[in-house]
């Protein structure tokens, strides 16, 4: 091959590898074949059924469902201002609640009212479904029927019931009241206190510079006042001038403790022989029988203290409005003010006491909507409406910030909080309703004419031996 040859050789030996090369490309980037179709495709998984959540349930497995169109009935002992305000928050209970409950309130009257009412719907069977009252009322209704239902179960319910915090919020005094045998009978509606309300410009006036602290201070300034009208210009107020006497079961049990006398039973029962109790009444009737004590005709003489008949009044937080009232339409400045009764140690004594809310047997629907409305009821802020349209006391701690405007603008119902703390409760026990009775019928004997003092120690084994046999019988 010649060297001219050998260039033209080369390059027809390239022209050849790079078609080679190219026709080797082409066939590279087809496409592979697809891959077989699968022979045995398992069946898409199909969700399985979620249970729903459970429906929550309240005593006797009631469900908010179950509530919708109940109506239950609420007895009370309310009217004038505190009626209004009671009705109110019944009408909000009834347009605000989510279940559908319809509370219907019915006023019974006073307290004696309303336990006779109350006996003869256990009669008839025509009860309420919410009944007001003290604990001793209750456990004698339940005693008699068994128609009290226990709260605890409601209280504790994690549905419907209240938290640890709600609980511990109530004043362990005013929540504890309601507690006998084990049983929550009731849940406090309100709390009251038993005061003296004292004159305090006319004191002043009779040389003293402030209200009694211990019985003799009493008795000085009570027989002070009596003289200084039995010796005035005036004959139309002779006769009068000290305490007006009172002797209604709470008076004379505050007088007992304030001669630190006991009222509660022990195992042998009741005991009003004691040298307190005896004291205690003997103070009593030699106020009586010095005339340094009388009794209007009045059953609520604010009139007669507003025009200084009286230097002292036995009367309740309760009775403020209408003692300030008194002192309006006699158009009289003079300044007054709640006082606890004086003890014999320099303790203030006040006796605290108020009616609370049961729930009467009847379905687990009513039973439910019953206590909801209960509950209700005692929350701060319509314990706030509660207090100031009533002037009682609030049954939480959290509700007394919410009063603070209340309280700055009723001077004569704030000032008396600071005797809380020297409250006294009295018997949690069936019996007691019948004790009081007997108080009521055997006391009174002391302030007559011609009773002999000689006397007071046999009065007292009488009133002993009536609260014995009450206690006995409930046992």
């Amino acid at each position: 091959m010649s060297k001219k040859l050998l260039p033209l050789f080369l390059l027809v030996l390239v022209v050849l590898t790079l078609g080679l090369a190219g026709c080797g490309a082409e066939e590279a980037t087809e496409a592979p074949p697809p891959p077989p179709e699968p022979t045995d495709v398992p069946a898409p998984v199909e969700p399985t059924d979620v249970p729903p959540p459970p429906v929550p349930e309240g005593p006797g497995g009631v469900t908010a469902e179950d509530l919708d169109g109940v109506e239950i009935e609420f007895w009370h002992v309310y009217d004038d201002e505190p009626g209004d305000a009671l009705i109110a928050l019944v009408d909000e209970f009834n347009a605000t609640n989510e279940y559908g409950i319809t509370v219907l309130q019915y006023d019974q009257g006073g307290h004696t009212d309303n336990v006779n009412n109350m006996n003869a719907a256990i009669n008839t069977g025509d009860l309420p479904d919410i009944a007001t009252g003290y604990i001793n009322d209750f456990m004698t209704y339940d005693s008699a029927a068994g128609i009290i239902v226990d709260l605890m179960p409601y209280v504790n319910d994690p549905n419907f019931g209240m938290t640890a915090e709600e609980v511990a919020d109530f004043y362990p005094g005013f929540w504890e009241t309601d507690l006998a045998g084990g049983k929550r009978f009731g849940i406090p509606a309100q709390r009251s206190g038993g005061f003296l309300f004292w004159n305090k410009t006319w004191a002043e006036e009779l040389g003293f510079t402030g209200p009694p602290t211990t019985p003799d201070e009493f008795r000085d300034q009570t027989c002070t006042a009596s003289e200084a009208n039995n010796t005035d210009d005036d004959p139309d107020n002779d006769g009068t001038g000290g305490w007006f006497l009172h002797t209604n079961a709470s008076t004379i049990s505050s007088w007992i403790w304030a001669f630190g006398g006991e009222l509660e039973p022990t195992a042998d029962g009741y005991d009003f022989t004691t040298p307190e109790v005896e004291a205690a009444m003997t103070f009593l009737y030699n106020l009586y029988a010095d005339e340094c004590i009388w009794s209007p005709e009045s059953r609520y003489p604010n009139a007669e203290f507003a025009t200084r008949l009286g230097l002292f009044y036995t009367s309740s937080i309760a009775g403020v409005p209408y003692q300030i009232s008194a002192f309006e339409d006699a158009a009289n400045p003079d300044e007054w003010f709640p006082v606890p009764y004086p003890g014999v140690d320099g303790t203030p004594v006040i006796n605290v006491y108020g009616p609370s809310f049961a729930v009467v047997a009847a379905t687990p629907e009513e039973q439910l909507a019953s206590w909801l409305f209960i509950k209700f009821w005692t929350t701060p802020e319509n314990q706030q409406a509660w207090v100031e349209a009533s002037t009682y006391y609030p049954t939480r701690a959290s509700t007394v910030p919410l009063l603070a405007e209340f309280s700055a603008d009723n001077p004569l119902w704030g000032d008396t909080l600071q005797y809380l703390a020297y409250g006294m409760v009295e018997p949690r026990l069936e019996s007691w309703s019948a004790v009081r009775g007997a108080i009521e019928e055997t006391i009174p004997l002391m302030f007559v004419e011609d009773f002999d003092p000689a006397m007071i120690p046999d009065l007292l084994v009488e009133l002993d031996a009536l609260a014995d046999e009450a206690y006995e019988e409930t046992q």
